[in-house]
């Protein structure tokens, strides 16, 4: 499994980005080259979507379920997403800690791995090099967008 973790504070208060980062639909305005369809809302814990990558003629469909959903409460709140689908599994997700009314220090996280993962163990280094460029790029986006 390849971890990814990446930090930054963002100048907005707790709800708005809790708000803005579980609307999952709107992940498709910030993350390149990707489309993030609803399939089962149930606005919180078992909520089911699939983002969908096009890059040139490769399609990529990454299904997912968040698994736990704790809204703001005391200054922090936490989401966890399940990959649910034939290609990648493991599971991604969010924290936020209030640092004051107006910042939100957000630490995202992806626990990722290509399946088969007994085959596909070698590919961990490029994914990690790879998947922090781009989180960091999207996530750089995102705060843009808030």
């Amino acid at each position: 499994m390849t971890r990814i973790d990446i930090q930054m504070d963002l100048p907005h208060g707790i709800g708005h980005v809790w708000d803005r980062l579980t609307d999952w639909a709107s992940h498709s305005a910030w993350i390149p080259n990707t489309v993030v369809i609803i399939t089962k809302q149930t606005n919180g814990r078992g909520t089911e979507f699939v983002g969908i990558t096009r890059i040139g003629p490769l399609r990529l469909d990454d299904p997912m379920a968040v698994s736990e959903f704790q809204a703001p409460k005391a200054g922090r709140a936490v989401c966890t997403i399940i990959k649910t689908g034939s290609v990648l599994g493991g599971t991604a997700g969010f924290v936020l800690t209030a640092l004051d009314d107006s910042t939100t220090r957000l630490d995202w996280f992806e626990d990722i791995y290509l399946k088969p993962k007994g085959i596909f163990w070698w590919t961990a280094p490029f994914v990690i090099a790879l998947g922090t460029i781009a989180f960091r790029s999207a996530l750089t986006v995102f705060a843009r967008t808030l």
